[in-house]
């Protein structure tokens, strides 16, 4: 069984470091090693003003490396919610004016071309990131039927919570917990879908989002980094155990939510902190 599950460990751990590569802006960290040999050779030869002109450009580009990167990472994180209340900064576009300007110091200053040939660089540098990796997530996750902004503010952070399991669930190599897990995300993306198509259900919904779905995503974050570091059989039981409940909460209170049910959760959720308590995994 244990060499079973060594191929879907190792499969797993290559697509997350693939996803994290695919992330990173590596083309721009290349474009910027000439001119940090550039810095150099000037620094070698005793040409201050030029070192420090390759210098300045060689960290403007390594910046608009830094940024692009992360604005991708934050533009793949965001397109994973359905229900945002904010976009996120715009990295890569800034990333991508940032690279233009280094491209036209490198030209005008290093390289000594002319002021119109420097703006050609700087503005085929910018549209070719443009091209390349794409700008900022826009538009995104709106809340059409839901005015009240407290509501508003309790789905975006249910919706967190969802994204955080789903991120908590890449971690975690057993085939009948994955199920589970794909369960309660499933459940729970219903519920916030129900909730936004009927926000005058919002207050019922409350405890349970607040507490009863945070628990859950909780109790699957440390689960997963347990899981990453200690192989125990005991705990892998237990952990099952507590999906299995979990998922038929979920079911029960999707249930009530459709059927216009008032959720009573304050037994459940003790319920569930009683049984995590007992299990180890609380």
């Amino acid at each position: 069984m244990a060499e079973q599950k060594r191929p879907v460990k190792y499969r797993e751990r290559a697509k997350k470091t693939l996803l994290e590569f695919q992330a990173t802006a590596w083309l721009l960290y290349i474009f910027s090693i000439p001119f940090l040999f550039a810095a150099l050779w000037q620094l070698i030869t005793g040409h201050l003003w030029l070192f420090l002109m390759s210098l300045g450009t060689f960290l403007g580009v390594l910046l608009s490396a830094v940024w692009m990167s992360k604005g991708r990472k934050n533009k793949y994180h965001f397109q994973q919610r359905k229900y945002t209340l904010k976009q996120p900064f715009p990295l890569m576009f800034l990333a991508s004016l940032s690279l233009g300007v280094s491209a036209f110091a490198g030209a005008f200053l290093v390289a000594g071309l002319g002021f119109l040939s420097a703006i050609g660089h700087g503005v085929a540098a910018t549209l070719g990131s443009w091209l390349w990796y794409g700008l900022d997530a826009v538009g995104g996750s709106a809340f059409e039927e839901v005015k009240d902004k407290d509501s508003q503010t309790i789905l975006a952070i249910s919706e967190q919570s969802i994204v955080n399991i789903e991120q908590a669930e890449k971690n975690i190599d057993n085939t009948a917990l994955k199920g589970y897990l794909h369960d309660i995300v499933r459940l729970a993306r219903h519920v916030i879908d129900t909730l936004v198509q009927e926000p005058e259900k919002i207050p019922q919904a409350r405890r349970f989002l607040h507490s009863y779905l945070e628990a859950t995503e909780s109790v699957i974050e440390r689960y997963a980094k347990t899981h990453q570091q200690v192989k125990n059989d005991k705990l892998d039981e237990n952990f099952k155990t507590v999906l299995q409940n979990i998922v038929n909460v979920f079911y029960e209170q999707q249930q009530k939510l459709i059927e216009n049910d008032v959720f009573d959760l304050d037994v459940d959720i003790e319920v569930l902190n009683t049984l995590l308590k007992k299990q180890g995994i609380n």
